[in-house]
């Protein structure tokens, strides 16, 4: 009778582990659910949970040898971490999308990785670590998200108009004005009769500022067409 009183407890400790790492998975989750995140509250819960369970079953396998007298077979604790931590890298890589000029996906990958280590750390046991760990990711993910932390960013703005070289010359003067810095540009030539193309890399900090710049370019003797990429 002692030793199933023993088992039940044993199981019921192993459920809460698997439970704790499904609640803190999806807590995470849900932020990259509302915000429309490629890996939201099912990937993130699996992820957690996976993790809590291979850390879980590994310490059950070490357990069962060493009461068995076979434990002359170390396993060591932190391989399995790490090849969770490893498997887990070439899932956050699928959430990473790379465009011309931009990089989309960082966050969720970085998300996904730290909700593998609360996983871990479920399964090894380390309750309050874990409950730490997430809240602290929660705060990184909705409340430093609505700072507004002024950062410099980078983008290109396309013209095209008449004047030649004149042109390329106003419209620098126009983008300095509005408080752009120029990091570079290049122009191309489309006729004989002056129609050219330019397309200037700038650095600015305002962050929604796309549409002002289209509609001051605009007011530009000779423009024929403005374009705007973030």
């Amino acid at each position: 009778m002692e030793h199933t009183l023993i088992n039940f407890s044993w199981e019921w400790s192993l459920l809460i582990q698997l439970l704790l790492a499904t609640v803190l998975g999806a807590l995470v989750g849900l932020e990259r659910e509302v915000h429309g995140r490629p890996a939201g509250l099912r990937t993130h819960i699996l992820v957690c949970l996976g993790s809590a369970l291979i850390i879980v079953a590994f310490e059950q396998l070490q357990a069962s040898l060493t009461q068995s007298g076979a434990d002359l077979l170390r396993l060591d604790p932190a391989r399995a971490a790490a090849g969770v931590i490893t498997g887990i890298g070439f899932l956050g890589a699928g959430t990473i999308l790379k465009g011309k000029d931009h990089i989309m996906g960082l966050t969720t990958a970085a998300s996904i990785w730290v909700v593998a280590a609360i996983g871990i750390t479920i399964g090894l046991g380390q309750f309050f670590l874990s409950i730490a760990a997430t809240a602290l990711v929660l705060f990184a993910l909705f409340v430093l998200h609505k700072v507004d932390i002024k950062s410099e960013h980078y983008g290109e703005i396309f013209l095209t108009g008449t004047g030649g070289i004149s042109f390329y010359k106003k419209s620098r003067q126009r983008i300095d004005s509005l408080g752009f810095m120029i990091k570079g540009y290049t122009i191309e030539a489309i006729s004989d009769e002056g129609l050219i193309k330019v397309r200037f890399i700038v650095k600015y900090r305002q962050a929604e500022i796309g549409a002002k710049t289209i509609e001051e370019l605009f007011g530009l003797e000779g423009v024929k067409a403005v374009s705007w990429d973030k």
